[in-house]
């Protein structure tokens, strides 16, 4: 088994590639159409409600390990030193890889995972395989949808099922995006 990618996806000023164990990306579509839609439109319909706290249960299982590295070679050099040391498996393995803007100096890859016990043991083996592609490398975990519940809940260590919203200002802000992200408006 190897890592499979998907077509460069040119966003903003950056780009992203997905990758996967599976030819045709399988666990990643199905996440995106399972898991990522249900999850943004039952935020959506929150926040429409105008909440004092949120409901997070789908993001408390829902887990990134980014690693960055410098370039796209390195990131290419480590799914493939992962693959090597790591397949065949079993469950699936996935992500992206990229940037936000392709004006900055590192390339991140990010790794997607349910549950706590695989991403422990991924952040294990990546520790133990990244030195060998880079000397300048950082490996972090964080929550899915990070970026669009700090604002409103603080940082992501604080989360329980239900959250209180610590900052009300953001909710128009972010019901915004969450709307252009569920209409396809990246």
């Amino acid at each position: 088994m190897e890592f499979y990618v998907g077509k460069r996806r040119e966003i903003n000023k950056g780009f992203w590639i997905s990758f996967e164990n599976h030819p045709r990306l399988r666990e990643t579509k199905n996440s995106i159409y399972e898991r990522c839609v249900p999850c943004l439109e039952k935020l959506h319909n929150q926040l429409q409600l105008s909440p004092r706290t949120l409901r997070l249960k789908e993001p408390l299982d829902c887990w990134k390990v980014v690693v960055v590295v410098n370039t796209v070679d390195e990131a290419l050099a480590l799914l493939e030193f992962y693959q090597d040391q790591h397949f065949p498996v079993n469950e699936t393995v996935r992500g992206r890889l990229g940037t936000r803007d392709s004006e900055m100096p590192n390339i991140a890859i990010i790794f997607q995972l349910h549950m706590e016990k695989e991403r422990d043991k991924l952040v294990k083996d990546l520790n133990n395989i990244a030195g060998k592609v880079t000397g300048n490398y950082k490996i972090f975990i964080e929550r899915g949808c990070r970026d669009i519940l700090v604002p409103l809940c603080g940082e992501w260590d604080q989360w329980e099922e239900i959250t209180s919203i610590e900052d009300f200002s953001a909710v128009p802000v972010i019901k915004e995006k969450v709307g252009k992200l569920l209409r396809g408006e990246f």
